[in-house]
């Protein structure tokens, strides 16, 4: 009989948008007798610095209550996991999570390859996501978007493809709805106020200063101010 302690990892919990591949879902399902394994499929150390896997070795070794260079791994894996399974990261903000808990630069590329590959990490998608859902839902210019978009880390030339997938007559009804639901709220005041504050206000979210023009025209013709 093996010496070898039977270690049975729980099943692996895919994101929502991730479709894992047979190869995948196979290696993740059988566990190595006696390894531990990335909840990916993949054995930890494989690809990884043989450094790494050399301390978490030492370690182990040496205290019993210190973490190994496997447990950090792991640690560190879920506390990514659970993050992406909240709401979307771009890969900026996970390279700073990654970097926060003390991997190298190498160490970091790698964990982001490999979330990339899985399908955890895509900066095209986000972007697409973010317009949508900044710009849709929640009555934002492509201004505002961009800014966005910047913050997030995203790269500017995926930012730029994003927008430009934005229709202009799409984010001119847009504007047009927001300028209309707050032309309601300066009911009393005289035209030429009510046009300057609601050009304020479409301006800081984002809209551009013709597009503006536009829907205020159209706002205020709907809902006319004397």
């Amino acid at each position: 009989m093996s010496d070898q302690p039977n270690e049975r990892l729980a099943p692996v919990a895919y994101l929502p948008w991730v479709a894992p591949s047979s190869e995948q879902t196979d290696d993740a399902a059988t566990p190595v007798r006696g390894s531990s394994r990335h909840p990916a499929g993949r054995a930890f150390g494989e690809g990884r610095p043989a450094r790494l896997v050399a301390l978490g070795r030492e370690r182990d070794g040496d205290d019993e209550s210190a973490e190994t260079g496997i447990e950090r791994d792991e640690r560190i894996d879920r506390l990514i996991v659970s993050r992406l399974r909240r709401s979307s990261l771009s890969i900026a903000e996970v390279r700073a999570a990654l970097v926060e808990h003390g991997l190298d630069d190498n160490e970091v590329e790698e964990w982001i390859e490999r979330y990339e590959r899985l399908g955890y990490l895509d900066d095209r998608r986000l972007a697409e996501h973010l317009v949508h859902s900044h710009g849709v839902r929640r009555g934002r210019g492509s201004g505002a978007l961009l800014h966005e978009l910047g913050r997030r880390g995203i790269d500017a030339e995926l930012a730029r493809d994003a927008l430009d997938a934005l229709d202009p007559e799409v984010e001119l009804e847009h504007a047009t709805e927001v300028a209309a639901r707050r032309a309601r709220q300066l009911a009393g005041l005289d035209r030429v106020t009510a046009e300057r504050r609601l050009s304020a206000f479409l301006l800081r979210r984002g809209y551009g200063s013709e597009l503006v023009r536009r829907a205020v025209t159209s706002a205020l013709a709907s809902d006319p101010i004397d």
